[in-house]
């Protein structure tokens, strides 16, 4: 692995130096004698005593300044994740079978080797109508018809994906870092990490909306690389949750001075006074970008702001279109809260669940890929959408009794769907199968390795080569797996 040179003039290393901003207040000045104020070596040492840049790359990761291993097919990247579990049989997996043998028990060669809480009960036929959409005339349910009726034919489906992980958190947890249950750095850190941010008023990696008003943290990379948790928007256009956001300038700048003055003899403060630095900068750039009054009206009606179900999830969809376009490299928008049940996570009332679901995010998912493409931005913006597992296409019985209810389906990560659209994937194109149930992958498996390799591999990134060293050897998000669906790739 390449080792970046700090003696004399040249980078700073990653995670600490502040760039050059794109206008409000300018960043401090960092002279070599008082921002290291120790050797290359030292500082290094500091950032949890690891290597500081991207292995191969030669050059300092930092905002907006590492070239890509190969020209990117896409800039940024927005992920819309249905937390919960959206079903694949009822959205985008078209089973037939499971109409026909509806009641009938699961073949015994398909059962899961574990159970997440029970055994699996009786087919379920899907509850929603099922049609042929687009000039592609793929079989999908009436679920997402605005998604369906505009974009189906655009779209990239990867329709086998799969893992291991049965239960939520090791499953979000498998999705975002590739691991189930240790601390390691996401996708979007990883992607910070290796390029940068286009912005520096700006975080590189947004998280809108997160679950428990949580982010994924940054794992052993340095915490500056960590995701932006932004809250619940508001009607009044949503308001940053950043603690010192609230003070004025002046006595910003005044704790900031003394941080700095502190941080000459007290290395271990450096991380702490690069997101201070950060979010100082941000009241220049970030409120604007909040208030969603400034957009006409006709975005604001694209999006269904307003309406009755549709005005959170388009409010959150169009920050992800307004903070992409300001340059942040990756945002998350997780549709994390509901009215109509546990999340996408339907084990009774899967048809109530999920349409109510289905019906506060079609129109804000339509609404944000006809914008970036109105804008000339779909190009080169990857939108991925999708859950951490799909979900069984079988009741659940317990103790040999009636599950909770006779609509509702169980965890399955053995063979799910995901689709992307933009960022050079192949609009119109389907990816793998799984078996007749829609139980396992069975056709063109995808790991969710396999997914982060073709991500990274968009944005320009060889997955392989993008590495930090940690606890004595080099880590990487696709860890020592991984390859990159060529066939997706338009």
């Amino acid at each position: 692995m390449n080792r970046l040179n700090h003696e004399g003039a040249g980078p700073a290393p990653a995670g600490i130096r502040t760039p050059a901003p794109t206008g409000g207040v300018p960043a401090l000045p960092w002279s070599r004698r008082r921002f290291m104020g120790v050797s290359g070596l030292a500082l290094c040492d500091l950032l949890g005593r690891q290597s500081c840049g991207a292995a191969g790359s030669g050059t300092s990761p930092g905002p907006g300044n590492l070239d890509p291993h190969f020209p990117a097919r896409a800039k940024r990247m927005i992920f819309i994740l249905l937390d919960g579990g959206l079903s694949q049989v009822d959205s985008y997996d078209y089973k037939p079978r499971l109409q026909k043998e509806h009641g009938k028990p699961l073949p015994a060669s398909i059962r899961s080797p574990r159970f997440t809480f029970a055994q699996r009960g009786h087919i379920i036929g899907s509850p929603f109508q099922w049609s042929q959409w687009g000039e592609s005339g793929w079989w999908a349910s009436n679920l997402f018809p605005k998604v369906n009726g505009g974009w189906i034919d655009k779209l990239c489906f990867l329709h086998s994906l799969h893992h291991e992980n049965e239960d939520h958190i090791t499953a979000m947890s498998m999705l975002h870092t590739g691991v189930p249950r240790e601390v390691r750095p996401a996708l979007g850190n990883w992607l910070l990490y290796g390029l940068g941010s286009d912005n520096g008023n700006l975080p590189g990696y947004v998280d809108l909306t997160p679950k428990d008003g949580r982010t994924s943290p940054s794992g052993f990379l340095p915490s500056s690389f960590a995701g932006t948790p932004i809250l619940k928007p508001s009607k009044r256009g949503g308001a940053l949750k950043w603690d010192n956001l609230a003070a004025g300038f002046g006595a910003q700048r005044e704790h900031l001075d003394f941080i700095r003055a502190v941080n000459e003899e007290h290395d271990p403060l450096l991380a702490e006074l690069r997101n201070r630095e950060l979010a100082f900068r941000m009241q220049s750039v970030a409120p604007d970008i909040m208030n969603l009054q400034k957009e006409s009206q006709a975005p604001r009606d694209l999006y269904g702001i307003g309406g009755d179900h549709t005005d959170e999830f388009g409010r959150t969809l169009l920050l992800a279109r307004r903070f992409t376009e300001s340059g942040v490299r990756f945002v998350t928008a997780t549709h994390s809260t509901s009215r109509y049940g546990n999340l996408w996570d339907q084990h009774a009332g899967l048809e109530k669940g999920h349409r109510g679901n289905a019906q506060a995010v079609d129109q804000p998912i339509a609404a944000l890929l006809h914008d970036l493409e109105a804008r000339g931005l779909l190009e080169d913006t990857l939108v991925l959408c999708g859950s951490e597992f799909g979900r069984t296409p079988s009741r659940e019985l317990f103790d040999g009794q009636m599950g909770r209810s006779d609509d509702g389906r169980d965890h399955n990560p053995h063979g799910f769907t995901m689709w992307m659209c933009g960022g050079g994937t192949r609009g119109g194109y389907h990816h793998g199968a799984t078996d007749d149930y829609g139980y396992h992958a069975v056709k063109d498996r995808v790991s969710i390795h396999d997914l982060h390799a073709t991500i990274l591999h968009l944005l320009g990134i060889d997955h392989e080569r993008l590495t930090f060293h940690h606890s004595g050897r080099d880590y990487r998000l696709t860890d020592v797996f991984g390859k990159v669906v060529r066939e997706i790739i338009a």
